[in-house]
């Protein structure tokens, strides 16, 4: 009789594990789509500020209708996407994304109603700035940025060895590169994968060292003296 009991209850306390572990996944490749269409539109802000404005919210639904693979796991459905009160440069010089939306578990096994979900994010548009202000200092010299572990110097602040794009990726995908030594050490693998748009290695955590950049600005003849070199990318004569 005990058996009848346990046996069904260890069943369903482990496919609802996995049904809400696979909504979790869910919000946060949502999250990570709306974060880096969030960043492409800020900088392309710059040169195309009206067409942000008027296209901005429509790319960003889009970008999201076009995620693959969502209905894994205990996902059955995402459903019902909308982004009302969202805005894009209307309000200043910042882009927010909100989005809700419905994940519709398997039927049959968890006896709950579809899960509201939300999302958001904020980012501020790249439209310039004064030379004067941000490339010098107070006596004219160059600045340049430096990463907390890095060994080279930057002159764009938006270097893609600075400004990391990341990409949620299948283990297939992901074991094409070689494992960080940072959150893969003591683990092979995991549900979630990420790799870097010009990295060598997938990682198993967002929220990894390797995925993150610390920078600091300070001018050229201090980076010199430091030790550090100019990045191959952007630090040789502005290119």
């Amino acid at each position: 009789m005990e058996a009848a009991l346990v046996v069904p209850m260890v069943f369903f306390v482990w496919v609802a594990f996995i049904a809400l572990t696979s909504a979790v996944r869910v919000h946060e490749v949502v999250q990570n789509e709306l974060t880096n269409t969030a960043l492409e539109l800020s900088l392309a802000a710059a040169e195309h500020e009206e067409i942000v404005k008027t296209g901005g919210t429509a790319k960003a639904m889009y970008s999201l209708f076009a995620l693959k693979d969502l209905d894994t796991g205990g996902v059955s459905k995402i459903h019902g996407f909308n982004m009302l009160g969202s805005d894009v440069m209307q309000n200043g010089n910042w882009i927010c994304f909100k989005v809700t939306y419905r994940i519709e578990l398997l039927k049959g096994i968890i006896p709950i109603p579809d899960i509201p979900m939300k999302n958001q994010i904020y980012v501020r548009t790249w439209t310039g700035y004064e030379a004067a202000d941000e490339k010098t200092d107070e006596n004219n010299q160059e600045i340049v940025y430096v990463t907390e572990h890095g060994r080279v110097y930057h002159k764009d602040g938006m270097c893609t060895h600075i400004y990391l794009k990341v990409y949620i990726v299948g283990e297939s995908e992901a074991k094409q590169y070689s494992p960080c030594e940072k959150c893969v050490k003591d683990s092979e693998g995991g549900s979630t994968y990420y790799i870097t748009e010009t990295g060598g290695r997938y990682h198993i955590r967002r929220g990894c060292s390797g995925l993150k950049r610390s920078v600091e600005s300070m001018t050229m003849t201090e980076a010199t003296n430091k030790g550090y070199s100019p990045c191959t990318r952007c630090g040789k004569g502005g290119s």
